[in-house]
């Protein structure tokens, strides 16, 4: 779990904090499972949907996981195109730091 200072686009922040986890592998496979044909669009479920639901947090209020379509779509309104930005930068820099941990360990 992770906490993260949500920016606008043009850099200053919005001041929302999101906390973010990755879902595990259940929770993607019931939600793209829930979106049907959408799932086979990749661009919108890795630029949208998955940043959405790993959002469990916005400035401390809990986001319950969703479990029908609109409530994904909620979600991703909830979160906005900002947040989804946030959310997607910090994935792509923690997978970073993790996988230089393990090229140091090797």
């Amino acid at each position: 779990m992770s906490e993260l200072t949500q920016a606008n686009s043009d850099g200053s922040a919005r001041g929302r904090k999101l906390t973010v986890r990755q879902p595990d592998f259940l929770q993607e496979s019931r939600i793209t499972k829930l979106c049907g044909e959408a799932s086979t669009n990749v661009g919108y479920m890795y630029a949208y949907v998955f940043p959405a639901i790993a959002v469990i947090a916005v400035d401390g209020d809990a986001v319950p996981f969703p479990t029908t379509y609109l409530q994904i779509e909620g979600l991703i309104a909830r979160v906005g195109r900002e947040g989804c930005s946030a959310v997607l930068n910090h994935m792509s820099s923690a997978h970073n730091a993790e996988a230089h941990r393990e090229d140091v360990k090797n």
